[in-house]
């Protein structure tokens, strides 16, 4: 058993004024969000000792002096400026699985052929992420004990990572960006299965594409981005208000739609579209469990996607879906080590 370093007093100051910062706007009274916020500042505590790298200074913004117009989102759409497009990968992936007669063979040769995707599905079927009692060295194999459409959700969230590779990392450290959006994914599915709800899969991929609308946001509309940003910091408020007030709309709304110009299946683009307002989205429960994993993954620190600041929650939604503050230090005993396999395999297709 690994043993847990040992961390200073001053470490654990630190950390408790790191997250007072992140819960300004949060009531501090809800049993739920105090309960989140002591694991925050442990979890925060263990990083700044392991990963004091994680934990950079930002820069200060100044308030944005323009106004800005609102955009139709759409336009964006159909605009010059160049939007990602699906990797090629994942489109031989999705025409194999949509033909008449799909065999695990067929898609593993169009598999085989991304030595790096090869490797991210088998270590990722092979991790604590499935837990199968005997070791899947072939994406075949894979195949026929996860399903097409298991394989294929998972090769979609892996397949887009270097996508954004371009963007400054001033504007975003890419780093801390899918390190949060991985933990996402992994608690969302760990939440799927803690209340047998929803696809485990499909809630990992939801949560590693949630923020998907950030770095496009970015790229389409930099100068706004930035603004949006400054917003956020100054007035301690939440990047998707911020970007509403430079723009008209957020990244999940310009994130839902990419994901439809994807032609995604709907279960996605509605999980990404409602992460921040599930009470739109009842009937997801993908949607309701990336919601929670986002605000759960902000408040232990991993990773980043620009937004600093902890929502204030309603805790009758919370605890009518099970999450309890004692069902959260269950879902949290086990998340650390899951978390870290998880990161090692991120550090893989990064490298």
């Amino acid at each position: 058993m690994t043993q847990e370093p040992t961390i200073p007093e001053q470490t654990f100051q630190t950390a408790t004024v790191l997250m007072e910062k992140r819960f300004v706007r949060a009531d501090m009274s809800k049993p739920i969000l105090s309960t989140l916020f002591n694991l925050g500042v442990a979890n925060v505590a263990r990083d700044l000792v392991e990963h004091p790298e994680l934990y950079k200074e930002t820069t200060p913004l100044p308030m944005p002096t323009e106004d800005f117009d609102e955009v139709d989102p759409i336009s964006l759409m159909t605009s010059e400026i160049k939007l990602p497009s699906l990797p090629q990968v994942f489109l031989e992936m999705r025409q194999v699985i949509n033909g008449p007669s799909c065999s695990a063979t067929d898609l593993e040769k169009v598999i085989s052929r991304d030595t790096a995707l090869t490797a991210f599905l088998l270590r990722m079927v092979n991790s604590a992420f499935y837990s199968f009692p005997s070791k899947i060295d072939t994406i075949s194999r894979a195949v026929a004990v996860i399903g097409t459409k298991q394989l294929s959700t998972l090769a979609l969230g892996t397949s887009i990572m270097d996508m954004f590779k371009d963007i400054p990392a001033d504007m975003l450290d890419l780093q801390l960006f899918w390190r949060h959006s991985f933990a996402c994914g992994i608690i969302a599915s760990q939440l799927s299965k803690m209340f047998k709800n929803g696809s485990p899969e499909r809630c990992f991929a939801a949560g590693l594409l949630h923020d998907i609308g950030r770095p496009v946001f970015m790229m389409t509309m930099p100068e706004r981005a930035i603004a949006a940003t400054s917003i956020s910091r100054n007035k301690k408020d939440m990047m998707f208000k911020a970007e509403r007030l430079v723009s008209g709309f957020d990244h999940a709304e310009l994130g839902g739609m990419l994901l439809r110009k994807w032609n995604l299946p709907f279960s996605l683009v509605t999980a990404v579209l409602y992460h921040h307002n599930p009470s739109k989205a009842v009937k997801s429960p993908e949607a309701l469990y990336v919601y929670f994993a986002n605000i759960i993954a902000k408040t232990l620190g991993i990773g980043g996607s620009g937004d600093f600041f902890i929502q204030d929650i309603n805790s009758q939604r919370w605890e009518e879906n099970g999450l309890t503050p004692d069902k959260l230090l269950e879902l949290n005993s086990d998340l650390t080590s899951t978390l870290n396999e998880a990161f090692a395999i991120l550090t893989t297709m990064a490298a």
